[in-house]
């Protein structure tokens, strides 16, 4: 069992180069980049993005100049990232990695003018860039066909209050009529076979003290994952689907001897979009093409194969809240 301080905790980092600096410089003469990473370098996610910027050295091999990510700060507005994607074209790269925030995304797309966009946002829909982000129909599909699997029939809804937790709402609402599942309103006092929390940490342990010693199983995303301590124990018994921590740890412990911090899980996005650059240049198709008709990229953030819509269907892994950790019971796949 993995700690859950291992898997989802920000990391504080120091600063790295400026904004808009290589990785890695070029060796003189040589432009050929593997991929354009942009990041909020500069704003209140600054910290963030450079545990991202970290995360993405991490997945380069040592001394690369060939395989060169160069990266670009798009501030926290759209038009910043509409510029970063702009000097990202000029740059001459073949994939764009980034943004990190949903309404920057399809002004990035629009200026990369073609070239593929692997956003880091789990709320890419519609926009013309390939989401990477674990999105809400991922986690609360895979949650609820487990359940489903498992005999709960009666599910109640606690929806959260940020535009994720409404999204994972509207997913639960389709797919409980899908897997035929009765999905109804979450009140205090009601006994449902379970109740599904798409809120965060602390609105899923809310509502394991509403239903302490009542037998309704609770669910949760991948966002309870930052639950530790008194919190974490609050929701023993809880069923969760989210990036498999197994698959994480190797990862986290390289972050952590190579920077000094653990990861969070977008680091580990920002590691992961590099090994799916990487692998497309060794196979020749760094591009849309190959982004689309690949079998699937591995990641330490679950296993993805994207459409042409630009969705993902991604491995995750079901997890129950045991004894202050978090143990691997099943893995599914959802889009």
């Amino acid at each position: 069992m993995i700690e859950r301080r291992v898997l989802l905790r920000t990391a504080w980092l120091a600063t790295l180069a400026s904004a808009c600096s290589p990785v890695w410089a070029a060796a003189k003469g040589d432009d050929r980049a593997l991929a354009a990473l942009l990041l909020p370098l500069t704003g209140p996610s600054a910290d963030l993005a450079r545990s991202m910027q970290h995360a993405a050295a991490l997945a380069q091999p040592p001394g690369a100049t060939k395989n060169t990510l160069v990266v670009f700060d798009t501030g926290s507005t759209p038009d910043g990232a509409a510029a970063a994607a702009g000097l990202a074209v000029k740059r001459g790269v073949p994939l764009i990695v980034g943004p990190l925030f949903a309404a920057q995304v399809a002004p990035v797309v629009k200026a990369a003018g073609g070239i593929p966009v692997v956003a880091l946002s789990n709320d890419a829909g519609g926009s013309g860039g390939f989401a990477l982000g674990v999105t809400p129909a991922q986690t609360v599909g895979a949650i609820l066909s487990y359940a489903r699997s498992r005999g709960v029939r009666r599910v109640a809804l606690a929806p959260g209050t940020t535009r994720w937790d409404n999204l994972a709402a509207a997913v639960a609402r389709r797919q409980a009529a899908e897997l035929g599942l009765t999905l109804t309103d979450y009140a205090p006092g009601a006994t449902p076979d379970a109740v599904l929390v798409t809120g965060d940490a602390d609105a899923l342990a809310g509502v394991a003290r509403g239903v302490q010693g009542s037998g309704v199983q609770l669910l949760g995303t991948y966002q309870g994952m930052a639950l530790s301590g008194a919190g974490l124990a609050a929701i023993e018994g809880a069923w969760l689907a989210a990036p498999d921590p197994d698959g994480f740890a190797d990862f986290a412990r390289r972050f952590e001897t190579a920077f000094g911090n653990p990861p969070g899980l977008v680091a580990g996005l920002a590691y992961d979009a590099v090994g799916i650059a990487r692998t497309l240049r060794t196979s020749g198709h760094l591009d849309r093409d190959g982004l689309t008709g690949s079998a699937g990229f591995a990641g330490v953030t679950g296993a993805v194969r994207f459409a042409a819509d630009g969705t993902a269907t991604r491995e995750l892994a079901i997890l129950v809240a045991e004894g202050g950790a978090f143990r691997t019971v099943a893995h599914s796949q959802s889009a």
